[in-house]
């Protein structure tokens, strides 16, 4: 089927967009345009265009919603961009699109007595200004990390917040999601269901690890990482490959940072044969997982679930397509949830295969490889169809 005038109009935009985020000196100029396409989606009947000015750069904020906010039962949020990751970013753009040429209707959306809120773009400093200093964007101006100060924004009271980012004062970011949720916070029987979209690096070097290392070093291989333990766990479960003794990952001591896997060398001889069999089988699929907090276990594995099913031949295979974020306690918005004495807060979180991570390095390989910009779109492709279809799935929740 040939694609329709919006689709190349999006390949086309994708195309330009990757192209600028690939030279740093055109970042700015690819920011205002941006802006200016959030900005025309307005025009549009119950959407609400926002444009709140920090000292790090303006934060887009796209509101759709029903006239009447008591009439208003929940309140989906998408948080993209806090680091240099644009999964979320080209989902928001695609979702507009989708309302423009009809493929969804809002008003239906809406009809559901739910309100939309879209944060594209958090990190402005960031996507202004990557250097291999702040990780290609990573960072805030300051060199703190955004996605650690919501736990302090919205659950003060908890104990567990005093020590996000101490000795910094909370960013301007936050206090503009907070004022921006405050209308519908402080009407406690209204759901407040928040999706936030990252990216990460550690699927393709962890995986690389365990492929290279795990078969020479055995028994003695260290997890030093709780995702190295997950995708080794995965492909036993995948594979139904036997264990007896439980738990299956032991520390030597409390106090080590590792851990060691309680299989034989001939046990583990067959997990190192089948992690090589999925490598080969999963190399050019999308690498992900939802995490979530203990409030809103359900509601994620639900919404994982459903999204799996119906990508999953574009990703990864997995038997755990959400898992629990208990790995880590610091102030992202999954651990405010548990974290607020506000009742019916759920905050969810999707990682998928970050694409810039050294942004030095990719620049490098798209002078260096032929069909760089061909592959890397088809990438950018299959994490923004994860990304649209996570929202399409969050806001069936109720």
């Amino acid at each position: 089927m040939a694609p329709s005038n919006i689709d190349t109009f999006l390949m086309n935009m994708k195309l330009q967009i990757l192209q600028k985020l690939l030279d740093p000196s055109q970042r700015e100029d690819l920011f205002h345009k941006l802006l200016k396409s959030f900005e025309r989606f307005s025009a549009l009947d119950n959407i609400k265009y926002m444009q709140f000015k920090t000292p790090e750069g303006d934060l887009p904020c796209i509101i759709c919603r029903n006239n009447d906010i008591s009439k208003t039962r929940s309140l989906k949020v998408f948080v993209c961009a806090q680091h240099n990751e644009y999964n979320g970013l080209f989902a928001t753009l695609q979702f507009f699109e989708n309302i423009i040429d009809g493929h969804l209707s809002l008003d239906t959306i809406l009809d559901q007595q739910q309100d939309l809120i879209f944060f594209p773009l958090m990190n402005p400093y960031g996507f202004l200004h990557p250097s291999n200093q702040n990780k290609s964007g990573y960072y805030l101006k300051n060199g703190t990390n955004l996605n650690r100060y919501w736990r302090r924004a919205f659950a003060p009271e908890s104990p567990l917040s005093k020590h996000d980012c101490m000795g910094y004062p909370l960013p301007a970011h936050t206090q503009f999601v907070r004022s921006t949720l405050k209308p519908y916070w402080d009407v406690p029987t209204i759901k407040i269901m928040l999706l936030d979209f990252h990216e990460t690096s550690l699927f393709e070097r962890f995986q690389m690890d365990l492929f290279q290392n795990l078969h020479e070093k055995s028994i003695t291989f260290k997890f030093d990482h709780w995702l190295k333990e997950g995708i080794l766990f995965n492909i036993i479960k995948l594979y139904n490959i036997p264990y007896y003794r439980k738990p299956l990952f032991y520390k030597c001591s409390p106090s080590a940072d590792h851990s060691h896997i309680k299989l034989s060398m001939k046990q583990l001889d067959i997990v190192s044969e089948k992690l090589e069999e999925y490598y080969a089988k999963n190399k050019d699929k999308l690498s992900f997982y939802f995490c979530y907090s203990d409030k809103c276990k359900d509601y994620c594995q639900d919404m994982a679930n459903k999204v799996y099913e119906k990508l999953k031949y574009l990703l990864w295979d997995t038997y755990f397509p959400a898992v629990s974020h208990r790995f880590h306690d610091h102030g992202c918005f999954v651990k405010m949830s548990d974290a607020t004495s506000r009742e019916n807060v759920y905050t969810m979180e999707l990682e998928s295969e970050k694409h810039f991570f050294n942004l030095h390095e990719e620049i490098q390989k798209s002078k260096e490889e032929p069909n760089y910009f061909e592959n890397k779109l088809e990438k950018i492709n299959t994490a923004e169809k994860l990304a649209l279809e996570s929202i399409k799935e969050m806001l069936k929740l109720n």
